[in-house]
């Protein structure tokens, strides 16, 4: 619904009651009930794929969220506008025979990319694979067999495509380039990798991990035009402007480097520091000179992008709760923070003040904004806000009942073509839209 080790959710008593949970449909905020979404057998299972024609009404042709996080900053923030009036799911769609480990969703003009795992018939080697559907109509338009291991991420620019896949052992990642048509058109064996890529004026920047902490920058066609070791263990994918490349560490600080040419610019404390686990699990944001820090104390940080220097610090949690800090949504005036316990939290990005927060709880995982709200990932369902604590709509996303919290948590957003893409762990990928 969020990638280091694989991506996981935090087994809290929370998420261990969540997995018990079961959706059963769309509804709306009035409580009126739509018919169940089909596939499901007793509000159990997987849904299987399916097209409702009705709700593709709001689609437009332009759209683009080019990486995790829409862009080379992260921000989260987009111009497409949310779905409104009657929403609903226009349609679903699952790849492959038993997928998972799938990918956050990106889009393009035409097209909805996802990368994903297959482990059908050995699960100590599974294949890495990336799928694409038609944006509008959900017609899947292409699979192509990335690697003999898991898709970390994905990104896109220009007429390519660039996937991250990382070997079974997690001792290596591949770099990957394609065509729009899944044609390949070169490939790089890397160290293995915190994240999927970072795109800005044409350079992809990912870091490396483990034993060998190092930020790489490649050309769309290749080149490698730098790598700089870090002074410290990467926990975090890249994020990225016109000027710099930052990259989150274990122990609260973060690298920044010079995009140009991967000179070390500073390398500072910003996370305020936790003794059980490491203080940056989600990857930063930045935008417009600043960076934002969500911190494991509960924490959001704004930065200077210049030389580090902490703007302001503010509460967005629990210290004590367990739950990492998922990465922010930003845009000129407003920073959005989901957490578990205290919900959807907008903050005045000036001062760090809180604006409003959400009633309901909500989850580990980023929300997106576009333009007219913010949609965010709740337990298993996804929820509009407007530019206030009042929902405007909710679509239930099923929970499978199979035992495994990271497909409750993994539920990730993308906004592009006025419709709103929502990529499950499990493989489903959902279009939702306006009723025509």
């Amino acid at each position: 619904m969020a990638v280091s080790t694989p991506t996981m959710a935090p087994l809290t008593r929370r998420s261990l009651l969540q997995q018990m949970a079961i959706g059963s449909g769309i509804v709306s905020v009035s409580g009126c009930i739509a018919p169940t979404i089909p596939g499901l057998s007793n509000g159990k299972g997987i849904p299987k794929p399916f097209t409702n024609d009705a709700y593709k009404a709001s689609y437009v042709s332009d759209g683009r969220w080019a990486v995790e996080g829409h862009d080379g900053g992260r921000t989260s923030s987009a111009s497409s506008t949310l779905p409104h009036g009657d929403v609903g799911v226009a349609w679903l769609r699952r790849p492959g025979t038993d997928p998972h480990g799938t990918t956050p969703p990106i889009v393009g003009p035409n097209r909805v990319y996802i990368g994903y795992t297959e482990s059908s018939t050995d699960a100590d080697n599974p294949d890495a694979y990336l799928a694409g559907f038609d944006a509008k109509t959900g017609n899947q338009q292409l699979e192509k067999h990335l690697d003999t291991g898991r898709t970390v991420g994905l990104g896109l620019a220009g007429d390519r495509l660039l996937a991250v896949t990382r070997s079974p052992d997690y001792d290596q990642a591949t770099l990957t380039a394609l065509t729009r048509n899944g044609a390949i058109q070169w490939a790089d064996t890397l160290p293995d990798v915190t994240g999927s890529p970072a795109i800005v004026d044409g350079t992809c920047y990912v870091a490396t991990r483990n034993e060998e902490n190092a930020v790489y920058a490649y050309s769309l066609d290749g080149t490698q035009q730098w790598r700089t070791s870090i002074d410290g263990e990467c926990y975090t994918a890249t994020c990225a402007d016109h000027d710099g490349v930052y990259v989150g560490l274990s122990d609260g600080r973060i690298a920044a480097l010079n995009a140009s040419t991967g000179a070390r610019r500073w390398s500072k404390q910003i996370a305020t520091p936790v003794e059980c686990c490491p203080d940056i699990q989600a990857t930063p944001t930045v935008a417009d000179g600043r960076l934002y820090v969500p911190g494991l104390a509960g924490e959001l940080v704004a930065a200077d992008t210049a030389d580090g220097t902490v703007l302001w610090r503010t509460a967005v949690g629990d210290e004590d709760d367990d739950n990492a800090i998922p990465s922010p949504a930003v845009t000129a005036d407003t920073a959005y923070m989901n957490t578990y316990h205290e919900g959807l939290i907008a903050i005045d990005i000036a001062d760090g003040s809180i604006r409003w927060r959400s009633a309901e709880n909500g989850d580990n995982q980023p929300p997106a904004v576009g333009d007219g709200g913010v949609v965010v990932p709740q337990d298993d369902s996804v929820v509009a806000y407007e530019t206030s604590d009042c929902p405007v709509w909710t679509i239930d996303i099923p929970v499978p009942d199979i035992g495994m919290a990271a497909y409750i948590m993994d539920t990730e957003v993308a906004l592009a073509h006025e419709m709103c893409y929502v990529g499950v762990a499990d493989g489903r990928l959902y279009a939702i839209g306006t009723h025509e």
